[in-house]
């Protein structure tokens, strides 16, 4: 039986063009439509100019929609008269480079920012600040006078994702959120996410060109070609499908690159891999039947 509830996002046949009836008038999105029920893992995949900030964007209503295209909670959100504002505090969105999204000078300072703008008295913005520190393995006492300026790459990442935790939204849109982050900052942002998915039931969408550390963090992909849909399913019944990703310009985990050579000696070996545990035990299954 189809669940009743409406999902917390929805496109519904959306498309946006940017410069809109001038010459230089750029078509980034066509009749898109997909849902994202509450809970889910959701990771929206494309190669560059696919059409994934574009959908991003739209979310927040960063874009001017149109009436009956996009819709947060059942209302569509371009209604006359809907509150935005509380959209935004409701659907918290990292981007993909953090320090245009980090406003304050001070970590502390920022991460306060969103609460303090919503109204919220200084002692429930000081425990969310330093849940949201903690939380993000940036320890209160240690950094929240700590300049942001100061900080690596990661950890900026970390503050701005401290900043969207600090509002509670329900929802948080990771736009690559593992870009230009080392090995060892890549599995610790991993770790994290999963945690907090579990802990707090978060609707979780990642945005990116690669599946390596997304196949570990959603449960379904959304794949986009040329501002249109082209697969939408279950993880892995989408890694299934690895020949068509790789010829639509999406980077591939390790596992299923391995898989693609292993079927030159095996034809019918699975690309459906998530870790190369996975990889290694169905190669040795197939080397122990030859």
């Amino acid at each position: 039986m189809e669940d009743a509830t409406p999902p917390i996002l929805e496109l519904r046949n959306f498309g946006y063009t940017y410069l809109e009836g001038t010459p230089r008038a750029v078509e980034a999105i066509r009749d898109v439509s997909f849902k994202v029920r509450r809970g889910e893992r959701v990771g929206i995949v494309g190669a560059t100019q696919s059409g994934k900030s574009t959908i991003v964007d739209s979310f927040a209503h960063l874009l001017r929609v149109k009436p009956g295209q996009v819709f947060y909670d059942g209302r569509d959100i371009a209604e006359p008269g809907y509150d935005r504002a509380k959209l935004r505090r409701e659907v918290g969105i990292v981007f993909q480079r953090p320090d245009s999204q980090i406003i304050e000078d001070v970590v502390g300072a920022d991460v306060a920012f969103g609460p303090t703008a919503a109204g919220l008295s200084a002692p429930e913005t000081r425990e969310r600040v330093e849940e949201s520190l903690d939380t993000l393995g940036l320890p209160y006492p240690e950094y929240r006078l700590r300049y942001v300026h100061a900080l690596s790459g990661g950890q900026r990442r970390r503050v701005a994702i401290a900043g969207v935790l600090a509002m509670r939204t329900p929802v948080l849109v990771l736009d690559e959120p593992m870009a230009g982050l080392d090995p060892r900052g890549r599995r610790g942002l991993l770790e994290l996410l999963v945690r907090l998915q579990n802990e707090r039931g978060l609707t979780l969408i990642v945005c990116s060109a690669s599946l390596t550390d997304a196949s570990l963090l959603c449960d379904r992909f959304v794949v986009l070609d040329g501002g249109t849909v082209a697969i939408d399913g279950p993880v892995r019944d989408v890694l299934r499908e690895a020949d068509r990703l790789a010829e639509l310009d999406v980077t591939l985990p390790e596992p299923v690159i391995g898989a693609r050579e292993m079927r030159k000696l095996f034809p019918d070996f699975p690309t459906d891999l998530l870790t190369e545990e996975e990889l290694e035990a169905e190669l040795v299954k197939r080397i122990g039947a030859a």
